[in-house]
């Protein structure tokens, strides 16, 4: 089981690069799953800019429609800006950029953001067409001038999140090398639907604890309100329903415990992020909620058993 804590993502520094403004960026980070960031009309495919402020390891996305997410994460120190001159055709599949001074070489990823012809991650091919100042990339040459804003910058990681196999997850987890320094995590989120949405992201440092003793139980709590008519028929206003997780987990008394016991005082009410079961191959039980109760039996003689109930938050 891990649960990010603390968190280091910020609004400050957040953008998309399509945006309704009634459902603004700002959105993803009030712990409120159902107040969403929304795309502009129509539009199937964005980009989010996470601005993530130091130490951290890991990322999670909740309550999205997208099908597929690629994110990747790049350290901030390390972007290089782009001049405002013309795309070049190479030849030969390769599109030639003006990046002064850019510092990278053949093999390695780079994350390309901004522009509107190049954008996404490339691995970059030979750079005997280039130079210091001018960087190789294996592209369909489209004319183009970037912006004096646009970027490049070497990934230090970058992962495809398949969000619509046997079944739909609105939801992703992405664990990385971590950052001591202040780093982003560019999120490419693509839809099937008619606009592509999300609801909450969170970012931090990942504290691991055991998997559940034995599994772990699952149930349902469902949000609807029932009213009995006159007739005896039932009126229903229908609402959310999300899933509670009762889980028992055996943690070390002198350090775990206690960590565990650290991060609900420090949570309370307010919701967390955590991957429930570790080590399984889909977003099942990656959770967005809060731990609704907390009771620790020391009968070991280092050791002690904890359960939890943990219910996701609408």
């Amino acid at each position: 089981m891990k649960i990010i804590y603390p968190e280091y993502q910020t609004a400050t520094g957040s953008t998309a690069t399509s945006e309704n403004g009634s459902y603004p960026v700002s959105n993803l980070f009030d712990d409120k799953p159902g107040k969403l960031w929304k795309a502009a009309d129509s539009v199937q495919v964005a980009t989010l800019r996470i601005a993530i402020t130091t130490t951290s390891d890991a990322v999670a996305l909740f309550k999205t429609n997208a099908t597929s997410a690629v994110c990747t994460i790049t350290l901030d120190s390390a972007e290089k800006a782009m001049s405002a001159s013309p795309a070049v055709n190479a030849g030969g599949g390769l599109v030639k950029l003006q990046i002064p001074a850019h510092g990278m070489s053949a093999g390695q990823v780079v994350l390309i953001n901004g522009t509107t012809n190049y954008d996404g991650v490339h691995t970059l091919p030979s750079q005997a067409l280039g130079d210091a100042g001018n960087l190789i990339i294996t592209a369909t040459y489209v004319a183009e001038t970037p912006a004096v804003t646009d970027t490049a910058c070497v990934v230090v990681e970058t992962t495809t999140h398949t969000l619509s196999a046997t079944r739909i997850y609105d939801r992703f987890w992405q664990e990385y090398t971590s950052q001591v320094a202040a780093h982003t995590a560019t999120i490419e989120l693509t839809t099937t639907a008619t606009t592509i949405e999300a609801g909450v992201v969170k970012a931090g440092t990942t504290v691991d604890f055991r998997n559940p003793s034995y599994g772990l139980s699952e149930g349902v709590l469902d949000y609807s309100t029932v009213e009995e008519l006159s007739n005896g028929a039932k009126y229903v206003d229908t609402r959310d329903i999300v899933r509670s997780f009762g889980i028992n987990v055996i943690t070390t008394r002198a350090s775990e415990f206690y960590a565990l016991r650290d991060i609900i005082h420090a949570y309370g009410k307010t919701p967390m992020a955590a991957l429930i079961a570790e080590d399984i191959l889909d977003m099942e039980w990656c959770c967005f909620g809060t731990i609704e109760s907390f009771s620790g039996s020391h009968q070991y003689l280092n050791h002690s058993g904890v359960s939890i109930t943990f219910e996701e938050t609408v």
